[in-house]
């Protein structure tokens, strides 16, 4: 309740702000959209007062407390109008404190002119996915994650063609069928952004081939799809973030990869890949700047060509199997700030090498069986350093 009234003491000057904002705007809205849009935050909708996703929004803020009967709905906080027509293609409430429930007869489905919506973290549900979400035919950005929605995903989502981005992310009950799925995928072709973290996804079984070149983020984390991990996705020109860590079902089947990958981010934590070294081919992703391989059961030592991956940032390769001396090839790695290597079977003293990598300011090495004497200036040049964790080792006497 708390942090509720605290939101509000900002109503009047984000409204003045706004207001003077939009003084120049020459179009005016349409009254049965604005009409919709009243009858949707004030019959189906409500504020929230046990509003529970403070931590989660950047910018807390009830937008439709603003909004005014008699106003053009144009200027209202989060609605977007076209600038030459006037209709509303454009509404934003994510973090706006509301909760309630959609249903098939919402006088949302009425703003048939949108092309992005954006409900995201707030308490609003279904009591399923309306199938009248696919009558947005225009939309290009469809983001309704962290609601609670459930269900089966309806097949009229295929109808969005023009889809750039979806969002339907930490819904936890939403259920994705394979014939739905793959047409998605085959009308959205322009698709660059896919976000479905944790909804169910177990009756899929996906090649990662048959994806737009335009894709840049892909993420399945928690969705329990199964599959092959192949070449084709890693070399899409365009693909820069990967996440797809808690699926326990993906196979990593790339022996060669013949292409010049703009991949940034590689997230395969938590997929309990079947005991193996991790592919040789890897040593092609020289743009990686976050590697997760961690909660998996790779083995043998880290092979010598992580010393390619020169820009990498964040390295996990913690919960493996990994086992050897820490290898001195890691000073390559200039630019790591995060390097967790704990609860492997690594073995040795202290590595000289972890001195040399000076922007670390997180050092995890918990779990091993690192022995001898943890010298005090063998950290000297770690200035950085502000979470270290050395525990559970074999290492002999004080910090000397």
């Amino acid at each position: 309740m708390g942090s509720f009234i605290r939101v509000l003491v900002c109503v009047h000057m984000f409204m003045l702000f706004h207001f003077f904002a939009c003084l120049s705007s020459h179009h005016s809205c349409h009254s049965k959209e604005s009409s919709a849009l009243l009858h949707f935050i004030n019959t189906e909708l409500s504020f929230d007062t046990d509003f529970s996703y403070e931590d989660d929004c950047p910018q807390l803020f009830p937008k439709t407390s603003t909004w005014r009967n008699g106003t053009d709905c144009c200027s209202w906080m989060g609605v977007t109008c076209h600038s030459v027509s006037g209709h509303v293609i454009g509404l934003d409430l994510s973090c706006s404190i509301l909760k309630g429930k959609i249903h098939p007869n919402s006088t949302l489905f009425q703003l048939t002119h949108l092309q992005t919506l954006n409900l995201a973290l707030n308490n609003i549900s279904g009591p399923e996915l309306p199938s009248q979400f696919g009558r947005f035919v225009s939309l290009t950005h469809l983001n309704l994650s962290d609601c609670d929605f459930k269900g089966e995903i309806p097949s009229q989502i295929s109808h969005l063609s023009k889809l750039q981005s979806l969002d339907l992310s930490w819904n936890d009950g939403l259920i994705w069928k394979e014939i739905t799925w793959k047409r998605m995928l085959q009308n959205a072709t322009g698709l660059r952004e896919i976000i479905l973290d944790g909804a169910n996804m177990s009756s899929i079984t996906t090649t990662f081939s048959n994806w737009s070149f335009s894709l840049v983020t892909l993420s399945l984390v928690h969705t329990g799809i199964r599959g092959h991990l192949t070449s084709h996705i890693l070399c899409l020109p365009n693909l820069y973030e990967l996440y797809l860590s808690e699926n326990q079902n993906i196979q990593v089947h790339v022996p060669k990869l013949n292409c010049s990958t703009s991949l940034n981010f590689l997230d395969l934590s938590w997929c309990q890949i079947p005991r193996s070294q991790i592919p040789p081919s890897f040593s092609n992703l020289t743009h990686l700047t976050y590697l997760d391989l961690s909660y998996n059961t790779f083995t043998s030592p880290i092979p010598s060509f992580f010393s390619n991956l020169q820009h990498l940032t964040h390295l996990d390769l913690s919960f493996n199997e990994f086992s050897g001396s820490i290898p001195s090839f890691l000073s390559n790695l200039q630019h790591l700030t995060h390097l967790d290597l704990s609860y492997n079977r690594f073995n040795g003293q202290f590595p000289k090498v972890i001195g040399q990598l000076t922007k670390l300011q997180t050092l995890i090495l918990a779990g091993n069986n690192l022995g001898g004497k943890l010298l005090l200036s063998s950290l000297a040049n770690l200035t950085q350093i502000s979470q270290l964790d050395c525990s559970h080792n074999k290492f002999q006497g004080p910090l000397l």
